[in-house]
């Protein structure tokens, strides 16, 4: 999910285009969203208790153990998320399409360059989330991130660019059953 390395509590253009096509809301939607989460939580941060009082009142029609989402999307640990990491949730809970939209949104939060590629970097940062987010800890050898970049890019990129495009990456991903539960490991 969304990397925790901002220091405030904005809402960035490019992230306000993703979560609006992804999150079925309007910008001016996002934005007013925004500006009441901010009121209410003047931090920009959700501890456990203020998540699960806050998503209950969004979705009171969903059952089941808010509290496993709240560590799904807690990718750091340090038991806070912020809006752009519950509005990420929100949006890739709400598409009820496919698989591969849902790849595609994940592909577009972690292209940091914004280039429509995503490089070893990139890959490795997503990597170590995903790990992260499954609680695997041991991250040498073989579960090295790094090396897992190199060999997935390896292995998945077609146009030998050592960059994976947006339709290697879902086209990869989509056939890797282990990447597909460590980075969705549910259906909402």
């Amino acid at each position: 999910m969304p990397r925790k390395n901002r220091t405030g509590c904005e809402l960035t253009p490019r992230e306000c285009d993703l979560l609006s096509a992804n999150a079925k809301l309007n910008e001016e939607e996002i934005q007013r969203w925004h500006a009441d989460f901010l009121r209410e939580y003047p931090s920009g941060q959700l501890d456990k208790k203020s998540f699960i009082d806050y998503y209950a009142k969004v979705h009171p029609q969903e059952q089941g153990n808010v509290e496993d989402l709240f560590n799904r999307i807690d990718v750091n640990e340090d038991g806070t998320i912020d809006f752009n990491e519950l509005l990420a949730l929100i949006a890739i809970r709400n598409q009820l399409g496919s698989l591969e939209k849902r790849l595609e949104f994940v592909f577009d939060l972690w292209d940091d360059s914004e280039d429509g590629k995503i490089d070893k970097k990139e890959l490795t940062n997503l990597i170590s989330a995903m790990y992260d987010r499954a609680g695997i800890t041991e991250q040498k050898g073989d579960w090295d991130p790094k090396k897992r970049a190199k060999e997935i890019i390896a292995k998945l990129d077609i146009s030998g660019d050592k960059k994976l495009s947006k339709e290697e990456f879902v086209t990869g991903c989509m056939n890797d059953p282990v990447i597909c539960k460590l980075l969705l490991p549910r259906s909402s």
